[in-house]
């Protein structure tokens, strides 16, 4: 593979070899999964909750840092999914939706980003021309085009050189390869995807005889990230993402130091480390939250007028209040959540279904005590994925309650919230098992058929969320967030209260 790709002209040829030497000195500030969050978010972690972070607040801390440790000894990464959770991301500017993001990432002053797999969220054209004008350098080490000849994306390099702190280090970009199963199947189809080990050990052992420090910025989980140090030998750090996982301590897995930021913008990571004769002889580091009164120097005028304009944009659009909470509404990933309840009883209260699904992994924020607002909505639905309406068996819905008891049991999948399915369970032999099911009140018939609805994105990954191929598909005419706006201007937001799965008495 390694000598194909340099055939093909797909990587650069390697540099000549560095001569020994050092002690170097390097700071690797990085951030991740930032989803448009440009602003102040709730820190859920901190007592009071109190909202931290937004590109400002950022700005300053990476400032102050390169005062202290001398910006030729600073090194600024992030590892991807830039887009889609706030409407900044649905801003068309600089040729894409979500180019309002290139200016805050110019203004931090970025070195280089992981392509990650939300910047797919608007089709791989928008993602062309989004990092066609990005002015900081995407990197993937596997993401090729279809004949294997090119990086995937205009400007995309596999990995990039910098010269800084006296050394050489060798940054490698890579992308999840479960791509497949979080784009749309026209995309992917347009694409090759190489296995994450693969591309990285394919730039490892290019790099690596010509550099100082080898580090892999990594858009594949906090996990996977352990996986591949162990698998892929030569990585000195890999500055991680996609999990949203807050290091406060780094991973070691054997040479391989692993680190990863947390999400929303709300944390920078800041490694430091000194490298002599090609190994790390010293490593820090630190998860800073970005307190709004920690900082040490002043707002940047610029960063300030950027983010100021960006808010009003908005506020013009989605400042209106809808609606209003008495308690917070939360969410969860693997369990029923109150969050969940609501927005599966808005689809099917829209679309007439007798059913309708809605995934964890897609309820993105929560709704929290106080005015609604169609920002606070649009923040928990930023996918706007269009609501479809199909047929499913009563036997295939009972595949999925199946598939709710273990993702509840064993916490390692998605719950599917439902909305007009409910079921009593109880534990067999240690495993749960279904006691009743139930569909508008009424014993589940398994031979029966049932209208369902649910967002597109389920639609296109049917048989890793449902379990079958749903029959009969037909658009609704409405997306998620239109059917919680129109929800919540029906009364106010609150949890339905009636649990859909239960312990059978």
């Amino acid at each position: 593979m390694i000598a194909l790709l340099a055939l093909l002209g797909c990587a650069p040829k390697p540099a000549s070899v560095p001569a020994p030497g050092g002690p170097h000195a390097l700071t690797i500030l990085h951030t991740n999964d930032i989803h448009g969050h440009f602003e102040p978010e709730t820190a859920e972690w901190l007592e009071g909750r109190p909202a931290i972070g937004g590109f400002v607040r950022l700005e300053q801390e990476v400032r102050a840092l390169r005062e202290a440790r001398g910006k030729q000894n600073t090194l600024t990464l992030d590892g991807g999914d830039q887009l889609t959770g706030t409407p900044i991301t649905e801003i068309n500017e600089a040729g894409s939706l979500g180019g309002a993001m290139h200016a805050l990432f110019d203004g931090v002053g970025y070195d280089g980003w992981a392509v990650g797999n939300h910047e797919f969220d608007k089709g791989l054209d928008n993602l062309s021309h989004y990092t066609e004008n990005h002015p900081v350098l995407p990197l993937s080490c596997n993401l090729l085009n279809l004949s294997r000849t090119q990086p995937l994306l205009p400007q995309q390099e596999l990995s990039h050189v910098y010269n800084i702190a006296g050394m050489r280090v060798g940054v490698i970009g890579v992308t999840t390869d479960k791509l497949a199963g979080l784009m749309n199947k026209r995309d992917f189809a347009r694409l090759t995807l190489l296995p994450e080990a693969e591309g990285v050990q394919a730039e490892v052992n290019r790099l690596d005889p010509a550099t100082d420090l080898v580090v892999v910025l990594s858009h594949i989980g906090v996990e996977a990230d352990q996986e591949l140090a162990s698998k892929v030998s030569g990585i000195d750090l890999i500055v991680g993402a996609h999990s949203h996982t807050r290091l406060t301590n780094a991973l070691h897995i054997g040479d391989t130091w692993i680190v990863q930021a947390g999400s929303y913008n709300r944390s920078l990571g800041v490694v430091d480390l000194v490298e002599q004769d090609d190994h790390i002889t010293e490593f820090h580091y630190e998860l800073r939250d970005l307190l709004p009164d920690t900082a040490t120097v002043s707002p940047a005028p610029g960063m300030q007028e950027l983010v100021d304009s960006y808010k009003k944009s908005i506020d013009r659009v989605y400042g209106e209040t809808v609606s209003s909470s008495s308690a917070l509404l939360g969410r969860s990933y693997n369990h029923e959540s109150a969050l969940g309840r609501w927005i599966t009883d808005a689809l099917r209260a829209q679309s007439g279904a007798d059913v309708a699904l809605y995934n964890g992994s897609g309820l993105r924020a929560d709704i929290p005590a106080g005015p609604v607002t169609r920002l606070t909505l649009f923040q928990c639905f930023p996918f706007q994925n269009p609501v479809m309406r199909f047929h499913l068996s009563g036997q295939e819905l009972l595949g999925i309650i199946l598939q709710n008891l273990a993702a509840d049991a064993d916490e390692k999948r998605g719950f599917l919230s439902t909305s007009g399915l409910t079921w009593t369970w109880r534990r067999n032999a240690g495993a749960p098992e279904v006691v009743t099911s139930s569909v508008g009140g009424k014993p589940l018939d398994l031979a029966a058929d049932y209208t369902v609805a649910a967002s597109s994105f389920l639609v296109e990954q049917a048989q890793k969320y449902l379990g079958a191929e749903p029959r009969d598909v037909e658009a609704t005419g409405f997306t998620d967030l239109d059917a919680a706006i129109a929800y919540a201007q029906k009364g106010p937001v609150k949890d339905p209260g009636d649990q859909r799965g239960v312990p059978a008495k």
